[in-house]
């Protein structure tokens, strides 16, 4: 009932052309009032259309301080509406003008007894990051909050540092050797050290700090070879490689000895997707024989789905001087590839390689 009666006032409430953004605002208003959970909550749940609707910075940064009280003295049901708000507004969370105020409410909520409580103050703050992505004070908080003894704290806190470390360089280099001990202690949980790998994306701004997060990750392969940590380790180490640039070399080996030796599709397809985000930085950073690993893993599949995704990394690669050059004889692999699949049932793959073979 309560799921309906907001996509009613979602769809109607607003969609009045004689309704000004005062007077909605007003309406929302009385709702945050109202001393019924049920009619607090309808009236949450539509601040972001308002935004959409009326984005005037004066009506966003007043919505939000209301709501920020209300994240302050609520339960914990409407804390969790009120981060919900600040997740699909984050375009508009730069029209905050009293930034202070909005984050001295909401944080205030860090210091209950309540670990829920807790957790949700955390999220929303790491929701906020792009606004206040140096708040000592905040940073300290989260560093706290991952030593808690609540696994719901531990996974906001997680949820944060990823959003700050993200937005802060201060911080990313701050958390480095934190997120690492946290990794290889035995006594974090497997799912937990799945949520702190990709805070280690973030972990790029000096060269020391790059090249001990790649080598964790690196050494965590072997230990943790099941499909979900492969995953995310080889995601975590492509976005690290494509902002340093210095590891792709490194990178893309990892990436097609995954591809040529790990008989699990869904890393082989992941594999691909990484190799064709590596290779739009540029083919000349590639090392040698890479380029050749690609033309025999399409030359050799009969995955539609590999083939598909080894052509548009060789796509991108073709763009390069350097490998069109190496390729242009008649009797090179990638004419041979591209030659054969031009006339491809399926039209995707014969476009793929018309292209290749027109660049």
């Amino acid at each position: 009932m309560l799921g309906l009666r907001v996509n009613i006032f979602s769809e109607n409430g607003l969609g009045e052309p004689e309704q000004d953004a005062n007077s909605a605002l007003t309406e929302l208003d009385k709702g945050l009032r109202s001393g019924k959970v049920g009619e607090q909550c309808e009236a949450i749940v539509r601040f972001p259309r308002l935004f959409e609707k009326y984005p005037f910075p004066i009506l966003i940064n007043a919505s939000l301080l209301k709501l920020s009280d209300v994240f302050r003295v609520g339960n914990n049901f409407l804390r969790m509406c009120v981060l919900r708000v600040c997740q699909q507004s984050e375009k508009h969370l730069d029209k905050i003008s009293n930034v202070d105020e909005f984050v001295r409410r909401v944080f205030s909520v860090i210091h209950s007894n309540d670990p829920i409580a807790r957790a949700l103050t955390l999220r929303t703050l790491g929701a906020v990051a792009g606004i206040i992505p140096e708040r000592q004070q905040v940073h300290h908080s989260i560093r706290r909050s991952l030593e808690a003894h609540d696994n719901v704290e531990v996974e906001a806190a997680i949820y944060a540092a990823i959003q700050f470390a993200a937005q802060s360089k201060t911080f990313a280099i701050s958390m480095c050797n934190k997120v690492s001990d946290m990794i290889q202690k035995q006594a974090t949980p497997a799912n937990m050290k799945l949520q702190l790998i990709p805070i280690l994306q973030y972990m790029h701004h000096d060269t020391n700090t790059s090249a001990m997060v790649r080598k964790l990750c690196t050494d965590l392969l072997p230990s943790y070879p099941a499909e979900d940590f492969v995953l995310v380790i080889l995601k975590t180490l492509t976005q690290l490689a494509a902002t340093t640039l210095v590891d792709i070399p490194s990178q893309v080996l990892l990436l097609l000895q995954y591809l040529n030796h790990d008989p699990r599709w869904q890393i082989k397809f992941r594999a691909l997707q990484h190799l064709y985000h590596l290779a739009q930085p540029g083919a000349h950073l590639w090392p040698s024989g890479a380029v050749d690993s690609i033309l025999d893993i399409a030359l050799k599949t009969r995955s539609l789905r590999v083939l598909k995704l080894a052509l548009s990394v060789i796509q991108v690669l073709a763009e390069s001087p350097k490998i069109c050059c190496e390729h242009q004889r008649p009797d090179s692999k990638l004419r041979e590839l591209c030659l054969r699949n031009s006339l491809h049932p399926d039209p995707d793959i014969a476009a793929q390689a018309i292209q290749i073979l027109t660049e």
